[in-house]
């Protein structure tokens, strides 16, 4: 009886093992698979922080697109303002000295 009960175990074990050993392949697969996930992460994060940058670059020219009629008008305004305050002098200086 105890070679038989060795063989049957030795039998279970060597199932065990085979099981355990296809499960170890899958689990290698599955770390490659994961190991090929995390480059592409890499590369696709490398590629957000480049977009990121040229978004970042394309709002402050935006920005300054905006605000360029802006200015263009202060400019027009003082410009104005200015023609008229020396004209007005220029009328009050000719009356106080002509």
């Amino acid at each position: 009886m105890q070679n038989e009960e060795i063989f049957i175990g030795l039998e279970r074990h060597e199932q065990r093992l085979n099981s355990l050993q296809k499960q170890l392949d899958e689990l290698k697969a599955v770390q490659k698979e994961i190991k090929a996930m995390n480059e592409s992460l890499i590369e696709i994060t490398n590629e957000i922080k480049h977009t990121n940058s040229s978004l970042l670059s394309c709002e402050m020219k935006i920005n300054e697109l905006q605000s360029a009629p802006g200015r263009k008008w202060e400019k027009i305004t003082v410009s104005l303002l200015s023609s008229v305050l020396c004209g007005i002098l220029g009328y009050v200086l000719a009356r106080f000295f002509g």
